[in-house]
């Protein structure tokens, strides 16, 4: 006679990943609301907001890279109807869901991205999570500019009075001058972390 055989149901995430999920997930929050996830450098603000998002993922594996990417996206998404920032502010009165999509989708890209490009770089833990937070980084830049270009390029150019090409090479310069800057902050802040992180037996 055959034993009935009961499935339990798979968990999205253990008690662990889910406390990692939700510390980094308030670190971010507190990092946009208290001015701290953004850092002067010369001509222009460079954001860390992102930086828990690649920790989660580094740490915990991807399933928490993306839960903390998905709600640093939903705070950015909150935070753009009263931002100053003139190219959400467009994509929200545009059409909200456009804004949503730009806002959340390269965000939770970037959470299992930083999973994957660290599970395949061989060497030390310092040179794994740098190279890690920086390429990133750089793929979460260009993912936010080509969902806006892709989304809303063409009646925000139309907007400001420029051309498609115009405004394509506008968004190749803020690639450069934010992405870089920000992909260095990220590879100096996370290295140490994951470092002291994996230290400590709490990396996955």
């Amino acid at each position: 006679m055959e034993k009935n055989v009961v499935l339990k149901p798979q968990r999205l995430m253990d008690a662990r990943q889910l406390v990692i999920a939700g510390l980094l997930v308030g670190i971010t929050v507190f990092l946009g609301l208290s001015g701290y996830g953004f850092i002067p450098l010369f001509t222009i603000n460079a954001t860390i907001l992102h930086v828990p998002t690649i920790i989660g993922a580094i740490v915990a594996g991807p399933k928490v890279g993306c839960m903390v990417g998905f709600f640093f996206g939903l705070f950015s998404f909150i935070q753009s109807f009263r931002s100053p920032a003139i190219m959400l502010q467009f994509a929200q009165q545009y059409n909200v869901l456009h804004g949503f999509l730009i806002c959340i989708v390269p965000r939770v890209t970037i959470g299992f991205i930083a999973w994957w490009i660290y599970k395949h770089i061989p060497g030390r833990i310092l040179i794994r999570a740098t190279v890690t937070s920086v390429l990133t980084t750089l793929l979460h830049t260009g993912l936010f500019l080509s969902f806006f270009y892709m989304l809303v390029g063409a009646p925000f150019a139309t907007h400001k009075g420029m051309s498609l090409d115009a405004f394509r090479m506008m968004l190749e310069g803020v690639a450069v001058t934010n992405g870089l800057p920000e992909a260095a902050l990220a590879g100096v802040i996370v290295a140490p972390i994951v470092i002291a992180l994996t230290h400590a037996h709490i990396i996955q």
